[in-house]
C-alpha cells in the first residue's frame, strides 16, 4: 500500500485510455483518515467540498474529482509499443499561480497507460476543490517511467525547459520542468462546468505527439497533454480514404478551435479510422496532415494518401456534443 498525503476532500485519480487510447493502473490503494496528513492550502486557494468522504472504491465521478489520464498506442518509427509506464509521484492543481497538492505517493505509483483496454482504474485518493484552478500538474519519477516495445524496455528521457511544438502547434499548453530524476508536466485548460468546478477532469497524455526515438535508439518525451472537464467532453470518429477507396494510414487529424488553438490530435490506423477524444463540446475545424512533425520532433508521413493531396488540407467543420461521439463517416484524402 502506498501512503497518500492529502488536502481537503476527495480526488479519485484515474488512468484511462479510450479511442485515442487504452488504460492502466491497479486497484485503488486503501486510504483512511488515519494515514492522511491534512495540510493547510495556500491563502485564497479553492475550498474543499464538505460533503466528500475519504475512502476507496465507490463512485469515481459524482462528488469525487476523477482525473482520467490517457493516450493511444503511439507511432514511434517501426517500434511495436506494448506498454507506456509512468511513475506518478504526485498530482497538483494550480490556482492563481499557487500550487495546491492533491495526492502524493511515498513511492512512485507506476501506471501502464496502455493496459485494460480502456477500463478506468483508480490509482489514488486526493482532494476536490471548489475554486477555478487553471492547470493540473503530474509529477513523474523518471527512473520508473519507460516504454516496452519489441520485447525491450526503454527508459524515457523527458525534455525540460523546451517549447517544441508540432506542425499544428500542439504542445503550446503543456510545460515540463524538473531534472533527470523528477519532472512536472503541467497542462492548462478550462476545468469549470456549468459555473462550478468540474467533478471530473479528462487528461490525454498524447503519446503520438509526446514520444520519439532518436537515431541512437533513445526514447525521448516532449510531453503534450490535453485536458478538459469530463462533463463537457465528446469524441469524433471518422475514416480517411484515398480517391481509390483505400485507407490512408498515419494521416494526422487535428481539431482546431475557432481561435486556431489545437484541441487534440490523432493518427489514422491501418484501416484509415481515427477517434479524436478529450475534446470539449463546441465547433472545430479539422485539418488533415499527410506529412507532419510531432511535438517531440518525429516526422510522420501518411501511407496511401494521393500525391495530389499535399502535406495538409482542411477537412469538415465538426460540432462536438458533450457525452457523445460525432460520426463523420468517410473523408476523402
Amino acid at each position: 500500500m502506498k501512503r497518500i498525503t492529502s488536502i481537503g476532500a476527495v480526488l479519485a485519480l484515474v488512468v484511462a485510455l479510450n479511442g485515442c487510447g487504452g488504460s492502466g493502473g491497479s486497484a485503488i490503494p486503501s486510504t483512511t483518515l488515519g494515514n492522511t496528513t491534512q495540510v493547510t492550502a495556500p491563502s485564497g486557494a479553492p475550498t474543499k467540498h464538505t460533503n466528500d468522504t475519504i475512502g476507496g472504491g465507490g463512485n469515481l465521478l459524482g462528488a469525487l474529482l476523477a482525473i482520467l489520464l490517457g493516450d493511444a498506442p503511439p507511432v514511434i518509427g517501426n517500434l511495436n509499443v506494448t506498454s507506456i509506464n509512468l511513475g506518478i509521484d504526485a498530482v497538483n492543481v494550480v490556482y492563481q499561480g499557487q500550487v495546491v497538492n492533491l495526492a502524493t505517493y511515498s513511492t512512485p505509483y507506476v501506471v501502464n497507460v496502455m493496459a485494460n483496454n480502456g477500463a478506468p482504474s483508480s490509482i489514488g485518493i486526493g482532494q476536490l476543490y471548489s475554486g477555478n484552478y487553471s492547470e493540473i500538474q503530474f509529477v513523474v519519477d523518471t527512473g520508473t517511467s519507460n516504454i516496452v516495445a519489441n520485447g525491450t524496455t526503454y527508459p524515457i528521457q523527458f525534455q525540460v525547459g523546451q517549447n517544441t511544438q508540432s506542425s499544428s502547434g500542439a504542445g503550446t499548453y503543456t510545460t515540463t520542468t524538473g531534472n533527470s530524476t523528477t519532472v512536472t508536466m503541467t497542462v492548462g485548460g478550462n476545468f469549470m462546468y456549468g459555473g462550478s468546478p468540474a467533478a471530473a477532469i479528462q487528461a490525454d497524455f498524447n503519446a503520438l505527439e509526446s514520444l520519439n526515438q532518436t537515431s541512437s535508439g533513445q526514447i525521448v518525451a516532449q510531453p503534450t497533454l490535453f485536458a478538459v472537464a469530463s462533463a463537457s467532453a465528446g469524441q469524433v470518429d471518422g475514416t480517411i480514404l484515398n480517391a481509390s477507396g483505400g485507407p490512408v494510414t498515419n494521416a494526422i487529424v487535428v481539431a482546431l478551435k475557432s481561435n486556431g488553438h489545437v484541441a487534440n490530435t490523432v493518427n489514422t490506423d491501418s484501416s484509415g479510422n481515427f477517434n479524436l477524444h478529450t475534446i470539449a463540446a463546441g465547433t472545430y475545424q479539422l485539418v488533415i496532415y499527410n506529412s507532419y512533425t510531432t511535438a517531440s520532433g518525429q516526422v510522420i508521413t501518411a501511407s496511401g494518401a494521393d500525391a495530389s493531396s499535399g502535406a495538409s488540407f482542411n477537412g469538415p467543420s465538426v460540432t462536438v456534443t458533450a457525452g457523445s461521439t460525432t460520426q463523420l463517416g468517410t473523408l476523402n484524402d
